[in-house]
């Protein structure tokens, strides 16, 4: 399926929390387009989760503009800006809701008036994908950490966003299901998904490709593209 274009530009943008003195995110200057695989790395504490929801309209920048597709985020409803870009949380608990597997990655299509055997067959794919249709009349929060990041990441991948941000993906996966989001990942992305991963995972980073962006203290401190 093509996607429409969605493109991301950040404009000389900080942010500093309340109580804090030193900025989350300093005067960072940034471009993202569909079909591109960025990567954002950093210690902990570097700006990176905040970088991306200021991306989102999360958070409202002190300084400088953030645009979604030349408009202002902020001038979007969070659920337009959600039109265009899904968003994985490094914390699966805090997306899982629903009373089992099937309906966690049914929801959002079903919000979008997706039914029937439409909607049959692409919980069935984002499902068997991970591994995951076995656990279909689980409950999610009875599963592993592990199975609960995988079927957050399935619930957005289903929805096939024009722009996805995954904050920490891997963080309790297994390798088999790391080697098949990465797959999956790189696939969507020659497709026109733009990606955008939050990661301390090394080897996770590297296989991927595309664009590292390195942050220390809220600021970009390395561009590299890798291939």
């Amino acid at each position: 399926m093509i996607k429409p274009m969605v493109n991301i530009n950040l404009n000389n943008v900080s942010y500093t929390y309340s109580g804090r003195l030193e900025p989350a995110v300093e005067n960072v200057t940034l471009s993202l387009d569909s079909g591109e695989i960025t990567a954002i790395t950093g210690l902990n504490g570097s700006g990176k989760s905040t970088l991306a929801r200021l991306i989102l309209g999360l958070l409202k920048p002190q300084e400088g503009q953030v645009c979604l597709d030349n408009r202002p985020v902020n001038s979007y409803t969070l659920a337009e800006v959600g039109e265009k870009i899904g968003y994985v949380l490094q914390n699966p608990n805090q997306m899982l809701f629903n009373t089992t597997v099937y309906n966690e990655v049914a929801f959002g299509l079903r919000w979008k008036g997706m039914k029937g055997e439409e909607l049959k067959a692409r919980c069935n794919q984002y499902l068997e994908l991970f591994h995951l249709w076995p656990l279909r009349n689980k409950l999610p929060f009875n599963l592993s950490e592990g199975q609960k990041q995988m079927v957050a990441i399935s619930a957005v991948l289903a929805l096939e966003p024009s722009c996805l941000i995954l904050d920490e993906p891997t963080k309790s996966i297994d390798t088999l299901r790391k080697k098949i989001l990465i797959r999956v990942l790189r696939d969507i992305g020659c497709l026109g998904t733009g990606i955008i991963v939050i990661s301390h995972d090394r080897s996770f980073v590297d296989a991927l490709g595309g664009r590292e962006i390195n942050m220390v203290k809220g600021k970009i401190t390395a561009y590299e593209t890798r291939r």
